[in-house]
């Protein structure tokens, strides 16, 4: 019987469609009534009259009995799931997501199967590179960034063409400064550079990371007592983003964002209260070794790692930014093992 409902509201939703295209990998719902699929031309939306959030709330909470997962409700809004013919889901609902809203992501198993031959004759194998030890020589890219960086020292109209290289570069931003800096005014002109047509997940305790040009967005929200951020990072990671955006680092989430730095979702911001764009590290290290993960780390370990992963970090006082930090030999010797 949960089978059939599931299939039932698969269908009444638009989703199953979706699910049958052979060249469609990934299909999610951000919002009622629009569903999004990628495939070999990228990201796609469908209007889907049906998909209204009373069809969506019962295929989840159906899913989540299929699955023999629990209640899924206000309390417990965040569900890694099974559907019967294999596909992998992620369901979030509210409060851990837009009031209104739920976010759905599917993943389909790949059923294609080559030989080392089909690689060679389709020329996937023709962009291969050997792999080298990492050096703390400057790569071509790097060379770029470092010289507008230098002249943006001396020009400040530099300063925008050295942040949009950043994005394009796929660089972590951290934002430092104190309460009422414009840390986060300043983390959304940033995320309005990211190309439109990203995956973008956002996590914050409170609604002010918009972003109005991002049409493949969902927004994610903790809060004290209820879902903590590292669960949120944990569930982000399923939901096939592009970039995490986390609203402010504080506490073991820390560590967890870090990791996702370095598992394949770079270019990412973040926000730290600190004294400057230096003690950021100092007060990051500081959190991540107070967390339950950090007690078991070295205190080395942590400080490489931080330096490895953030990229750009900017200090704002009172809405002005102060001071830039930009040190890619630094991190070049670090990945190098200096």
């Amino acid at each position: 019987m949960r089978h059939e409902m599931i299939d039932f509201y698969l269908k009444e939703t638009g989703l199953l469609d979706h699910l049958k295209q052979k060249n469609v990998t990934e299909v999610v719902v951000n919002r009622p009534f629009e569903i999004a699929t990628e495939g070999q031309d990228g990201w796609q939306f469908h209007d889907a009259p049906n998909a209204s959030l009373e069809n969506l709330m019962h295929l989840a909470a159906t899913l989540t009995t299929f699955n023999k997962a629990g209640m899924l409700n206000e309390g417990n809004p965040i569900k890694s799931l099974v559907l019967p013919n294999g596909e992998r889901a992620q369901v979030v609902i509210p409060p851990a997501c837009l009031e209104g809203t739920l976010s759905l992501t599917i993943r389909k198993p790949s059923t294609e199967r080559f030989t080392l031959n089909d690689y060679l004759q389709s020329g996937r194998f023709s962009t291969a590179k050997y792999a080298k030890k990492a050096t703390a020589e400057l790569r071509e890219e790097q060379r770029l960034l470092k010289q507008l960086f230098e002249a943006a020292q001396t020009d400040e109209s530099q300063l925008p063409v050295f942040l949009q290289e950043g994005v394009n570069q796929r660089l972590n931003f951290l934002i430092v400064g104190g309460t009422g800096s414009g840390k986060t005014t300043i983390a959304k002109a940033i995320a309005d550079l990211f190309p439109h047509d990203r995956r973008i997940i956002t996590i914050e305790d409170v609604p002010e990371m918009s972003l109005p040009f991002h049409r493949n967005c969902v927004r994610l929200f903790f809060k004290e007592g209820g879902v903590r951020p590292k669960k949120l990072i944990e569930a982000a990671m399923r939901m096939k983003p592009d970039h995490i955006f986390l609203a402010e680092l504080r506490g073991d989430e820390a560590w967890s964002y870090l990791e996702a730095l370095n598992t394949g979702h770079e270019g990412s911001i973040t926000t730290i209260h600190a004294n400057n764009t230096y003690a950021a590290f100092a007060r990051l290290a500081s959190i991540i070794k107070q967390s339950e993960i950090g007690l078991t780390l070295d205190m080395e370990l942590i400080r490489r790692t931080i330096k490895s992963s953030i990229d750009i970090i900017l200090f704002l006082n009172h809405s002005y930014l102060t001071e830039i930090y930009f040190n890619p030999e630094e991190k070049n010797a670090l990945l190098a093992g200096a």
